[in-house]
């Protein structure tokens, strides 16, 4: 966890509710700060600024995990050198700096993960045995609703209905054009 000013630490736990599990930072000048900062369930990149003391909040973007999908987080490195931050349709640009833009949004990614692991993952052997079979049924289901013997079967019936038309029809083809010469 990167340090922070008391100022600012202060200011997140009144602001977004909760004491953060991990703070980083992006930036960090006299005037301002930016950074990610990861909760229990969503993740927030800060843009905040600092006037004689008091911490105010610029811009923010919050990504729940309840609304994040993996690689939904988007970065992109602008001409000015900034570097936007996109998820949905919501977005921030923080300062220029040397890293790679990936690494954020790598960072930001990793930490959503974490949360939905903490929520969705089996604990115990048994959990996890009954989800594998669950997923198994399920793929049984699908493939059952897949086979497709019962239309080879059809298949099957309507060729033998049209070669029966055909030779009905050239049988009487050929009757027709035998009695007429």
């Amino acid at each position: 966890m990167d340090v922070v000013s008391h100022e600012v630490n202060s200011w997140i736990i009144e602001a977004l509710g909760e004491k953060p599990v991990e703070i980083s930072v992006w930036t960090q000048k006299d005037d301002f700060v930016q950074l990610m900062v990861r909760l229990s369930d969503r993740v927030v990149i800060l843009n905040l600024s600092n006037d004689e003391g008091e911490v105010i909040e610029e811009d923010s973007l919050v990504i729940r995990e309840s609304q994040w999908q993996p690689n939904s987080i988007q970065t992109r490195r602008m001409p000015d050198g900034f570097v936007r931050f996109r998820h949905r349709s919501n977005e921030i640009l923080l300062a220029p700096e040397v890293k790679p833009e990936g690494w954020a949004s790598t960072l930001l990614e990793g930490w959503l993960s974490d949360i939905r692991g903490e929520t969705g993952t089996p604990k115990t052997r048994l959990q996890r045995i009954s989800s594998l079979m669950r997923s198994r049924d399920r793929v049984e289901r699908m493939l059952d609703q897949a086979n497709l013997n019962d239309i080879i079967d059809e298949v099957r019936y309507v060729e033998l209905r049209l070669d029966s038309a055909d030779y009905k029809l050239a049988g009487s083809d050929f009757a027709h054009s035998s009695s007429e010469e």
